[in-house]
């Protein structure tokens, strides 16, 4: 009786390890395609420095500051060249890259100044244009370019946070 009891209680713990039957996935994964999507975008390949300062190196390729296409718009949306130098420094104060409101957003200001002196670039979310945001309390500058980008900051630049 007591090898009976044994074995019945044997036979119950053994139970208690057995997972139920696991429906099998049918479903043959999806294979990556060996041409680009249509997502591979100039969008998408700027969407790779969100969450990385202006100035890291990111995997495939330099910083965001000296990707080829955020300096072309920054150009084309700031005439003046003191302002674009500025933008453009890599000697900067800066929060991590941010997407807001479908733009790629970067934000910097001029180490220990930051409150009186900062910037922000904008990117459109098609990548085809991108907007400037300058503020520098001092000279009584605050405002978007192009002029038609948004309204003039009151206190600083958005940076995404």
């Amino acid at each position: 009786m007591r090898r009976l009891i044994s074995l019945a209680a044997f036979a119950a713990l053994a139970a208690c390890q057995q997972q139920p039957d696991q429906p099998g996935n049918t479903v043959p994964a999806a294979k990556p395609s060996a041409s680009p999507s249509a997502a591979a975008t100039p969008v998408a390949a700027l969407a790779r420095y969100v969450g990385h300062y202006p100035t890291d190196a990111v995997e495939g390729g330099g910083s965001f500051l000296a990707d080829p296409a955020v300096r072309a718009a920054v150009a084309a949306a700031v005439p003046d060249e003191g302002v674009r130098a500025r933008v453009l420094d890599t000697d900067v104060t800066a929060t991590p890259i941010a997407e807001v409101e479908g733009r790629v957003l970067a934000y910097g200001c001029e180490p220990h100044n930051c409150g009186p002196h900062n910037w922000a670039i904008a990117l459109a979310p098609d990548g085809g244009s991108g907007a400037v945001c300058y503020y520098d309390e001092d000279r009584k500058v605050a405002r978007w370019y192009p002029e038609s980008a948004g309204p003039n900051p009151a206190s600083g630049c958005p940076s995404g946070e």
